[in-house]
């Protein structure tokens, strides 16, 4: 069945996005995915001779279900939202495939605006779903 993939970080930023989806929802009658991508970070276990810490990746993605259900059920109300959360390491393709897969109308995201050597380094997950999807994607650009 069609829906609007939105996405988030869990961050104030992402949720810009989320009134003008829901709206978009609504006047389409079309059900909501909120969904969430844990960026599954590479590292060495050992750096320098020093022991590293163990990542719980597990433990991770529970509290990014369980705010991300808490964001769902904050949306939910003129139309239907459930939480999703993925572990990816690569986020932009996590999205791309997910809306593949449940057929989604559009995917709808926010952008952090990040510019220069933030951006360099941090990437930006908005401009990679857009080279990539093959679904139309609604962008929500900071004010």
């Amino acid at each position: 069945m069609p829906c609007i993939v939105l996405t988030t970080d869990l961050s104030p930023e992402s949720e810009r996005a989320f009134a003008p989806a829901i709206l978009l929802a609504q006047k389409l009658s079309l059900p909501v995915v909120l969904l969430a991508v844990v960026e599954e970070v590479p590292f060495e276990p050992t750096a320098g001779g020093m022991a590293a810490p163990v990542v719980d990746w597990a433990q991770i993605a529970g509290e990014w279900k369980r705010l991300a259900e808490a964001q769902a059920a904050r949306l939910s109300g003129a139309v239907a939202v459930r939480a999703v959360v993925l572990e990816a390491a690569d986020v932009p393709r996590a999205i791309v495939e997910f809306a593949q897969r449940e057929g989604a109308a559009y995917i709808a995201m926010a952008t952090h605006g990040r510019r220069g050597l933030r951006r360099l380094l941090l990437g930006s997950v908005a401009e990679g779903v857009l080279r990539n999807s093959r679904v139309p994607v609604v962008v929500y650009p900071p004010a």
